[in-house]
């Protein structure tokens, strides 16, 4: 976290006003662990919002949820497949539908 401190700190250093953003990439299989990553995350660098990743698969991704609510950050991007086109602005709706819609049977 020291690291990523002082990366912020150059970069501040050499263009005014940076970082313009600073996301939290998570993945949305991590679970309630995620809200503690980013919680420190938070103290060593500050965050603007959250990106999801890993929602393509069985992943519910309601660690977003936890974090939104109890550190204010918004959700941002969520990444849906492995490209990176697959990375898309966050719609709370779509979010709320998938994840409280039951689970899809495989074939």
């Amino acid at each position: 976290m020291d690291e990523l401190g002082k990366v912020r700190r150059v970069i501040s250093g050499r263009i005014d006003g940076a970082p313009h953003e600073t996301l939290l990439v998570v993945d949305a299989t991590t679970g309630q662990n995620a809200l503690q990553q980013a919680r420190q995350f938070g103290e060593a660098v500050g965050i603007s919002g959250v990106a999801l990743t890993k929602l393509d698969g069985s992943a519910k991704g309601g660690v977003a949820v936890a974090i939104a609510h109890e550190l204010g950050l918004p959700v941002k991007l969520v990444g849906v497949g492995e490209g990176v086109d697959d990375l898309r602005p966050f719609d709370a709706a779509d979010f709320a539908r998938a994840l409280v819609a039951p689970e899809q049977a495989s074939a």
